[in-house]
């Protein structure tokens, strides 16, 4: 089940069974049911979670082409999900996936992720809909046509996983 949950009620045991997930009540392996919410006696439901069971950071992972056509409630429900993990302390972050298919000069050379307008004006769109603070999307291009491996590619990835690793302890995102 994704984001695009065709009634309202849905769209609520998603975000209340996501809530449950940041908590650690839900163990891996557990199929999302759409009409109903995870019950405390099921085989999956943890009632005394440790730590580990816990989410430490939430990260939305966004493919940027698709963020002018998010639907009202797919953002509506990202809301409610970061706003379930703000109230437990949870950092969130997003990466925006295949900026170079958003934008020709990053297809071109991916060290211009940085210098590309078409490139801020999304994750500035994307920003103003979900309430990621800027500072806190990360943008990266996929191997999808590569048949080697591109440093530039890598250096841009490790960047950002870097650069959320390091944004676990801190309360900005």
């Amino acid at each position: 089940m994704g984001l695009e949950c065709n009634t309202n009620r849905r769209r609520k045991v998603y975000v209340k069974d996501i809530k449950r997930v940041m908590k650690g009540r839900v163990r891996e392996e557990y199929t999302f049911n759409p009409e109903s919410k995870i019950s405390k006696e099921d085989r999956y439901y943890t009632r005394a979670p440790t730590a580990n069971d816990k989410v430490h950071i939430l990260l939305c992972v966004v493919d940027a082409s698709t963020v002018s056509q998010m639907s009202p409630k797919a953002i509506e429900t990202l809301q409610d999900i970061r706003e379930d993990a703000s109230d437990l302390n949870i950092p969130q972050v997003a990466i925006l996936t295949k900026i170079d298919l958003i934008c020709p000069e990053i297809k071109k050379d991916v060290k211009n992720v940085y210098r590309s307008k078409i490139l801020k004006k999304k994750m500035e769109e994307f920003s103003a809909a979900v309430g990621y603070p800027m500072n806190c999307i990360f943008p990266v291009k996929n191997y999808h046509e590569e048949t080697n491996f591109n440093s530039d590619i890598d250096s841009l990835i490790l960047s950002s996983l870097r650069d959320i690793i390091d944004n676990l302890g801190q309360s900005e995102c």
